[in-house]
């Protein structure tokens, strides 16, 4: 998709691709942003997020005994 990031239009108008990120909504037009459709701070803290999720310990084991 980065190949549809800028361009023009017939009459020679410059254009820019420009999307909305799916976790916060703000507008992106970064290549990298508009290829993921999530824009930096969201992505760190997807990533963030993810690795809280993989690293999550219960504090405490109820057992039903």
């Amino acid at each position: 998709m980065t190949g549809l990031v800028e361009g023009q239009l017939e009459d020679g108008t410059p254009t820019r691709l420009a999307v909305q990120c799916r976790r916060c909504g703000n507008w992106l037009v970064s290549a990298a942003s508009v290829d993921r459709r999530l824009g930096p701070t969201c992505a760190r803290h997807g990533m963030t997020q993810a690795r809280i999720e993989a690293e999550h310990y219960p504090l405490f084991e109820v057992s039903d005994a």
